[in-house]
């Protein structure tokens, strides 16, 4: 049995307590900023949003530089600390989930101006990679993978903040060999041309731990499976230095981000699944981690970011003990949560439950297990590879620039 005790706070605690949030918040921007993971434009506006917050004052909107910065309705309202993962996400984009239009074939977010063909891959030259897989009982990759071939549209089709995503075909299973059937798939490469390599393993152990959650959830019977999409790295061994890139099946639909790493929740699309999701992962781990910023296709995800109770590993995202409050200060059980029996935290009111709800209201097992991947979140080693060689020994960044300053989309890709 829990027990709740409530503390009645003063007008002056209150106030103390709100201005230490903004500070923090305030301080984690500044960080954002510094780590070149916002770009400059968004942290002053941002900035100006939370000193406006703290001092009372209201910003103007005329003076503000807003042109030059993308901001998604669905993403969380103005003072909050974006996440550190894609904080410009495009409502339909990068890793799954363009909506395709059926008479032209076009993909991407005509708002966001990144509408595009599916490319005509028999004008694409293939070039050889080697498929790393990520082995979870290991936690390492497997660096003597298999050799492919692949093709890779050198022009990207939609873009966050940190990744370009890029069209490619490649041939993968047995029986596709068998038959010569390339399957599409999403190749994804940083923005940042000296971004440290390792930032693609991370990101794909990530989401292969998240794939192993997800199957521990469905044992459950919820009444929606979720599932996360399978990922991998791929080494480009025929380019200089082998670069690397993630990749991951291209989902075909419309893509919708639910919640983010910093306690953003969609309620324009609300929903029950990925939120219950979040929260049973929380609890299966035994509070060692807290896996979220899902998004994706209906309930196929891709790109979760996964916060640990050290706070180490998992990639740039992980915000720590910190992450977990953020998450469960707007988090409100819902009925999937009761079933799955996890503890109440801000339960919804069952009469107006209108979202997914369970047959049963509670599932037959006592409670759920206890679920221990055996991996910490950080690699054991790093394949032995060129790209992880220094740094100074590169002789050009993996994106060029064209003669007017703009980023050229023909990058290591090509």
């Amino acid at each position: 049995m829990s027990i709740i005790v409530s503390h009645s706070y003063s007008t002056e605690e209150k106030e103390a307590e709100k201005s230490e949030d903004v500070w923090n918040r305030l301080n984690d921007l500044t960080k954002l900023s510094k780590l070149n993971i916002i770009p400059k434009p968004e942290y002053e506006v941002r900035k100006q949003q939370l000193v406006d917050e703290l001092t009372g004052t209201k910003i103007k909107k005329n003076n503000c530089q807003t042109n030059d910065v993308a901001v998604d309705f669905e993403e969380p309202p103005a003072g909050s600390i974006p996440p550190l993962r894609d904080v410009i996400q495009r409502k339909q984009s990068v890793a799954a989930g363009t909506r395709t239009l059926k008479k032209s074939r076009l993909t991407g977010d005509k708002k966001a101006g990144l509408l595009h063909k599916f490319p005509d891959f028999t004008q694409i030259p293939s070039q050889r990679a080697r498929v790393l897989k990520f082995n979870l009982e290991e936690g390492r990759f497997d660096h003597a993978g298999e050799i492919i071939e692949v093709k890779i549209d050198p022009t990207p089709f939609a873009r966050g903040n940190l990744r370009l995503a890029h069209h490619m075909l490649a041939c993968l299973s047995d029986s596709d060999k068998r038959r010569g059937v390339q399957e599409h798939y999403v190749a994804k490469i940083s923005i940042d041309p000296f971004e440290d390599p390792k930032s693609y393993l991370d990101d794909v152990a990530t989401q292969q731990c998240a794939r192993e959650y997800a199957k521990m959830y469905n044992r459950y019977n919820p009444p929606k499976t979720v599932k996360f999409v399978e990922a991998f790295v791929i080494s480009l061994i025929d380019r200089p230095r082998a670069p690397l890139c993630a990749v991951e099946p291209f989902i075909d639909g419309t893509y919708k981000k639910h919640n983010n790493n910093w306690g953003f929740i969609n309620n324009k699309h609300e929903r029950n699944t990925p939120h219950a999701f979040s929260h049973f992962t929380y609890e299966a781990s035994q509070h060692q981690l807290l896996i979220c910023d899902i998004q994706g296709v209906a309930d196929i995800y891709t790109d979760p970011q996964i916060h640990s109770i050290d706070g180490r590993g998992y990639g740039k995202g992980n915000m720590g003990t910190r992450g977990f409050r953020k998450f469960f200060s707007t988090h409100r059980c819902n009925a999937i949560c009761k079933f799955l029996k996890l503890p109440l935290i801000n339960p919804k009111d069952p009469q107006k439950e209108l979202l997914t709800v369970p047959q049963k209201a509670l599932m037959e097992n006592d409670q759920v297990e206890n679920v221990n991947l055996g991996f910490s979140g950080s690699l054991n080693a790093l394949p032995a590879l060129p790209a992880f060689k220094s740094t100074s020994q590169m002789k050009a960044p993996l994106i060029s620039k064209e003669k007017e300053g703009g980023t050229c989309c023909r990058c290591a890709l090509l």
